[in-house]
């Protein structure tokens, strides 16, 4: 199946942007104007003090994925699991210890049918927490610990590796593909070529030109650029004011936003 669109969508600040919301909201226009659209979210996290509902379910199946993941796989209307959807997930942990890594109790990195997981070896664990963590370990085909930032960074091939795997398989089965970003990260996989870019904030939508836009990323250069960096750079080709909505009305005003805004 050739594809034909992919949208890129990025928050304009780092938390309560909307993101996952204008995603969400996206794939359901595409698919019903017949275009066979999936979600993508390259790389996730949760918290395990804030999000242990979702923590919790994953973690009792010997799995480990977050809401959002779990949100877009249904409005994808895939068969592909919450780990193909994103292929790499951080458990983070609530702690004020300082450490040369960053604070997070284990990641979740999917490569094709199998999946490896990076336990931070200096985080201490809850017992109920370490307790679904063996079970998440028991199913995982290897188990790293790490304790230095160097041992970290020898694994980025693999979640590099995950990372385009789930987008090829992704992109066999899809026409087009909804990437959301994390936090206000600018270009959440460096190999990523998207034909719109979307930038969503509390009140406004933004329409960027995607080959400036990469550009502008590529100007700056640095790793996990955010957007705060590259916006002020461009022009958008069009913005929108989005009033606060209620829940029961938000996915059908976006609707109508995006039929304006990309012209599909």
């Amino acid at each position: 199946m050739e594809q034909r669109l992919t949208v890129l969508v990025v928050g304009l600040r780092a938390e309560d942007a909307g993101k996952t919301t204008l995603a969400l909201a996206l794939l359901r226009y595409l698919r019903e104007h017949g275009v066979n659209a999936c979600g993508f979210k390259p790389k996730a996290g949760n918290n395990v003090w804030y999000d242990f509902d979702i923590v919790y379910e994953s973690l009792s199946q010997g799995r480990l994925y977050g809401k959002d993941a779990k949100l877009l796989r249904m409005a994808s209307e895939t068969e592909l699991l919450e780990e193909v959807i994103n292929p790499i997930h951080r458990l983070w942990a609530e702690s004020a210890l300082s450490i040369e890594i960053p604070e997070f109790i284990a990641d979740r990195v999917c490569i094709r049918d199998e999946f490896l997981v990076v336990l931070n070896a200096l985080m201490p664990v809850e017992p109920e927490v370490e307790e679904l963590l063996k079970r998440l370990c028991r199913r995982a085909s290897q188990t790293f610990k790490v304790t230095r930032l160097e041992e970290l960074a020898a694994l980025a091939p693999k979640y590099e590796a995950a990372i385009e795997a789930a987008y090829e398989k992704i992109t066999r089965r899809h026409e087009a593909v909804v990437v959301e970003s994390y936090c206000d990260v600018a270009l959440p996989w460096e190999k990523l070529k998207p034909d719109v870019v979307l930038g969503v904030e509390p009140w406004r939508i933004f329409v960027y030109d995607a080959e400036k836009y990469m550009a502008a990323v590529e100007l700056i250069g640095r790793r996990e650029v955010t957007t705060k960096s590259v916006c002020p750079l461009l022009k958008p080709l069009k913005q929108v004011k989005v009033p606060p909505l209620r829940s029961s009305e938000i996915t059908e005003r976006l609707k109508k936003i995006l039929r304006y805004i990309l012209d599909l």
